[in-house]
């Protein structure tokens, strides 16, 4: 019994710090990236109450594309703009 109760809090250990691949980013990546998204809150006034919207597609957008968060920080704004006005315009709305 205390075999199974090691195992299981290895495994819940070792879930939780968990490394970033392409596709399934770690809960501290994402949260990163949705931080550092949101500088450009500005930029997307247009979408209305849509904004989670585009700031979640744009995450999603950077995890599928690259192995972490540190690998997508090298894009430069152009670029990082250029994903978050594609996500805006799959989301647009009229308020």
């Amino acid at each position: 019994m205390k075999f199974v109760l090691i195992v299981l809090t290895s495994l819940a250990l070792f879930a939780c710090g968990s490394a970033s691949v392409k596709g399934k980013w770690n809960q501290a990546d994402r949260e990163e990236a949705l931080r550092d998204v949101k500088e450009y809150d500005s930029a997307i006034e247009t979408v209305g109450t849509a904004k989670k919207l585009c700031f979640d597609c744009y995450v999603d957008s950077l995890e599928k594309n690259y192995e972490n968060y540190e690998a997508a920080k090298r894009l430069n704004e152009g670029d990082r703009l250029g994903i978050l006005m594609d996500c805006a315009i799959k989301n647009f709305r009229f308020d």
